[in-house]
This record gives C-alpha cells, structure tokens and sequence, in this order.
C-alpha cells in the first residue's frame, strides 16, 4: 500500500494590495482568462499604474507602427522591451505588489490591451464594480497606532 501523500497545496496569500501573489507560470497556463482577468485589474488598483501602462501601450504601438513603416524589426523589440519595463517598474514603485507578467505573458499583453480599452471608452470604474472588486483606485492603508 502506497502512503505516500499529497502535497497539500499552499494557501493563497494577499499582499497589502489584495493580489494574490503565490500564483505561478504553471497556474497561469491552467487559468482561464476571466479569472486571470480579476487578478490583472486588482494588481492594476493604482491611477498612476494604469497610466504607466497606457503609456507603455502607446509606446509599444508606435514603435511597432516605425519599425513596419522604416522595415526595422529590431526597433520594435526595443520598443517593445522598453514598455514591458515600463509597465513592470510602475507595480514596483507605484502599487508595491508583483507583475503578473511571470504568471501569464499573453494573457498580460490581452489584459493590457482590453484595460486600456475600457479606459477609453470610460467603462473601467463600470468593470472594478461588475468584478466586485469596489472602486479602481488604490486600497487605503491603515497607519500603526502611535
């Protein structure tokens, strides 16, 4: 007889943020996109954050419009690859929480794409709420007691 056990799987932990972080590549290949989705705007809670990633998007696009229109692929990855960065830094210095770019790249970039979309058509407020995620701005955090 086999005793061997199963590793109890470990329990889900929420930075101060609220998004979960012990989800890993492996989760991220099984996740469907809508709960992928939920993930992506919690860890998107943060006006400036948002806009660093609508600016990343922009840059990303130009970039590829030039290199198509000057036949320079190589200017497209730097482009690209200076967006990721800038979308990256802005969780570490504006949100304190992770990237989920190490969970799901594509569907980061599919993410990303339709929260920019919402943002400009002024139905993102419209999604925090329909996801039941409260409003889309950052989470208040309680000072220690003096």
């Amino acid at each position: 007889m086999n005793q061997q056990a199963a590793a109890p799987r470990p329990q889900m932990k929420r930075a101060a943020q609220g998004v979960l972080t012990d989800k890993t590549f492996r989760d991220g290949l099984k996740m469907p996109f809508h709960e992928f989705w939920r993930l992506y705007l919690d860890a998107h809670r943060h006006p400036m954050t948002r806009g660093m990633h609508y600016s990343a998007t922009v840059v990303g696009m130009i970039t590829t419009a030039l290199a198509i229109l000057h036949q320079q692929p190589l200017f497209c990855v730097a482009g690209i690859a200076f967006a990721v960065t800038m979308a990256v830094t802005s969780h570490w210095w504006v949100e304190h929480n992770r990237p989920l770019i190490r969970v799901n790249a594509f569907y980061g970039a599919l993410a990303d794409l339709r929260m920019c979309w919402l943002a400009l058509t002024g139905r993102i407020g419209a999604e925090y709420a329909r996801l039941g995620l409260g409003a889309p701005e950052p989470r208040q955090h309680s000072l220690p007691a003096e």
